[in-house]
């Protein structure tokens, strides 16, 4: 019968204690296998990243990113959705709000005017997907219009949020 505790198993059992040892007090109270994030844009108190998603029919959407500087007393949502009209040409949406998860936009009722069905629903899925890329802490997008919720504006339903891609 062989012996366990030979002169070569103790000394391997010592080494592992020993690596043991030394790992555990070199971690620190590290999360394992986490890695330091670099620093963003969005930590800093006067800027906005902003994730811009153009509509460009038919292939779907082109995604830019912006730097905007905040001016004193604006809001970053304000700033988001003031950004967003101008690149599009569309009418400034009259607020954004966040309700724990969600995001609230308010629309005037001529957001949509002189719009078909297609310009429409890339109008609107432009506003949602920048905004839930722009705040990463919202889940959805809800819209009303005038501040009362409807059923829809032209031509789309607007009873159900818009999700993340």
């Amino acid at each position: 019968m062989r012996r366990i505790l030979t002169f070569w198993n103790l000394l391997g059992l010592l080494t592992f204690l020993l690596g043991a040892l030394v790992f555990w007090q070199t971690r620190g109270g590290q999360t394992p296998g986490a890695l330091p994030l670099p620093p963003g844009e969005e930590a800093s108190p006067d800027r906005l990243a902003l994730t811009l998603y153009r509509p460009d029919p038919p292939r779907g959407f082109l995604r830019e990113s912006l730097l905007l500087d905040l001016e004193p007393g604006e809001t970053r949502e304000s700033r988001a959705l003031a950004a967003w009209a101008e690149a599009l040409g569309a009418p400034v949406p009259r607020g954004l709000y966040r309700v724990g998860g969600r995001l609230v936009v308010d629309l005037p009722k001529d957001f949509v005017q002189g719009l078909d069905a297609t310009q429409e629903a890339f109008r609107l899925y432009s506003l949602a997907y920048t905004l839930l890329a722009t705040f990463p802490q919202g889940e959805e997008v809800r819209f009303l219009v005038e501040g009362e919720p409807r059923v829809g504006l032209a031509h789309l339903d607007l009873r159900e949020p818009v999700r993340r891609p």
